[in-house]
C-alpha cells in the first residue's frame, strides 16, 4: 500500500479525479472502436499533441528522473507522454483515452537477454549491441521466463506501484487504462542486441536469424502474458498504445523492417510477427519512417488488426488506406491538417477506418481546432457505402 505520495503527484491525481468524466471516456472508446471497425461515424476520432504551456500548472520531470522513480514516472505519464497530455484533456476536449504504462522505452525485451542498457544525460535508455555473433547466440540461450533478469523487475515494480496508487484513488480506475509497456518486436529487439550486423546476417546466415527471431517472439508473448494480470486495458478485443486505441491485444514495433525488402520481410520476419499476433488474439504493426514499401506485407498478416504510423507525414497515407480498406484494417495516428479538420474535408477522404493525430501549436490552439472540427462535422452523418460494402 502506498503510504504517501509527493504533493505534486497528489495534486495532479486530484485534478484528474475531478476533471475526468467516465461517461465521456466511454464515448471516446466507442468512437474509436467504431472507426477502427469501419463502421459509420459522424466524425473521426482525433487526438492532439502540443507543447505544454511554459507557465502551466503541470510540467514533467526530466526523463532520467522518471526512470528511477515510480511516482515521477506516473506523473509524467499523466502530464505529457508521446506529446499528448491527459492532464490537459479536459481543457482541449479531444478524443484522448487516458492511459499509463511502465515507460522504459525500447530496452525491456533486449535487457531480458542480457542486453547492456545505457542511458546518457536525459535521453531514453538504449542498448549497446553485442560485439560478436557468439555473444549474441549465448544471450539467446538465457531463460526467457526468468523475469528477475534485466529491467523486468523495474517493469513489474512500476505496475505494482500503479495498482497501489489506483487503489487509493478508486474513481480513477474507471477512466485510466493501465497498458502494456513497449515490448518492441522480434526484429527490432534482434537489431538492438546484434546491431546493424543483423542486416548482414539476413544474407550470411538467414537460418540463425530465423532461430533468433523465433526465440525473441516466444519471449515477447511470454512476458506480455505474464504482465496481463497487472494491466487494466480494453474494451474487449482492443488495447491502447501511444495514447490511441488499437484493435487486438498487442502492438508489434517493426521499425527495423523498413530497412529490408518486402520479399525478405515475408520470408524471414513475417512468420514470427504472425506468431505473436496469433498468440495474443490479434494486434497491430507499428513502424516509424516511410513504411510504404512493406505496408502491403504488413497488411497480409492474417492476424494483423491495425497499422500504426509513427510518422504518417512521411507516407503516402491515401494509397495505404486504399490497400487497408480491402481488408478493413484501420490506420492509426494519421496526421491531419488544420484545414482538413476545420472544413470536415478529412471525412471525404477517410470517412471511417482511421484515427487522427493533429499537431497543434499550443494547448489553446488544440482547444480551438477541436471546437471548429466538432462544429464542422456536427450532425453530418457520412455515407460510407463504399467502405462498408
Amino acid at each position: 500500500m502506498v503510504t504517501s505520495l509527493p504533493e505534486r503527484l497528489q495534486r495532479l491525481l486530484e485534478h484528474m479525479m475531478s476533471s475526468l468524466d467516465p461517461a465521456r471516456q466511454d464515448e471516446i472508446d466507442d468512437l474509436h472502436r467504431r472507426a477502427l471497425a469501419w463502421e459509420p461515424v459522424d466524425r473521426l476520432p482525433v487526438i492532439f499533441s502540443y507543447p505544454l504551456p511554459q507557465d502551466g500548472a503541470y510540467r514533467p520531470y526530466p526523463h532520467r528522473a522518471a526512470i528511477d522513480d515510480p511516482a515521477k514516472m506516473l506523473y509524467n505519464q499523466l502530464v505529457h507522454a508521446w506529446d499528448v497530455s491527459p492532464a490537459y484533456h479536459d481543457w482541449v476536449g479531444d478524443d484522448l483515452p487516458i492511459t499509463i504504462r511502465a515507460n522504459f522505452g525500447t530496452v525491456v525485451m533486449a535487457s531480458l537477454f542480457g542486453g547492456h542498457v545505457e542511458q546518457i544525460e536525459d535521453n531514453p535508455p538504449w542498448v549497446r549491441p553485442f560485439e560478436t555473433m557468439a555473444e549474441f547466440g549465448e544471450a539467446l540461450e538465457r531463460d526467457p521466463g526468468d523475469y528477475t533478469q534485466g529491467w523486468c523487475p523495474r517493469v513489474l515494480e512500476r505496475y505494482q506501484f500503479y495498482s497501489e496508487v489506483l487503489d487509493s484513488y478508486p474513481e480513477l480506475r474507471q477512466t485510466v487504462r493501465v497498458v502494456l509497456p513497449d515490448l518492441q518486436g522480434p526484429l527490432d529487439t534482434a537489431e538492438l542486441l546484434r546491431g546493424s550486423d543483423i542486416y548482414v546476417d539476413f544474407y550470411a546466415c538467414p537460418e540463425r536469424v530465423c532461430q533468433a527471431l523465433g526465440t525473441l517472439s516466444r519471449a515477447q508473448v511470454g512476458f506480455a502474458e505474464h504482465l496481463e494480470s497487472l494491466l487494466a486495458d480494453g474494451p474487449a478485443g482492443h488495447c491502447h498504445q501511444h495514447g490511441f486505441l488499437i484493435r487486438g491485444k498487442i502492438l508489434i514495433r517493426d521499425d527495423s523492417a523498413i530497412l529490408i525488402s518486402p520479399k525478405m520481410y515475408r520470408a524471414l520476419v513475417a512468420p514470427h510477427d504472425q506468431m505473436i499476433l496469433h498468440a495474443m488474439g490479434g494486434g497491430g504493426i507499428h513502424a516509424c519512417g516511410n513504411l510504404s514499401h512493406v505496408a502491403g506485407a504488413f497488411l497480409e498478416l492474417p492476424d494483423c488488426r491495425c497499422l500504426d504510423f509513427g510518422q504518417a507525414g512521411l507516407n503516402p497515407v491515401g494509397n495505404i488506406y486504399d490497400l487497408a480498406r480491402e481488408r478493413k484494417i484501420p490506420l492509426l495516428r494519421v496526421q491531419v491538417t488544420e484545414e482538413a479538420l476545420a472544413t470536415g474535408q478529412v471525412m471525404d477522404r477517410f470517412p471511417t477506418g482511421v484515427s487522427l493525430l493533429f499537431k497543434a501549436k499550443s494547448v489553446d490552439h488544440a482547444r480551438e481546432v477541436m471546437h471548429v472540427y466538432q462544429t464542422a462535422t456536427q450532425g453530418s452523418f457520412r455515407r460510407i457505402t463504399d467502405c462498408a460494402s
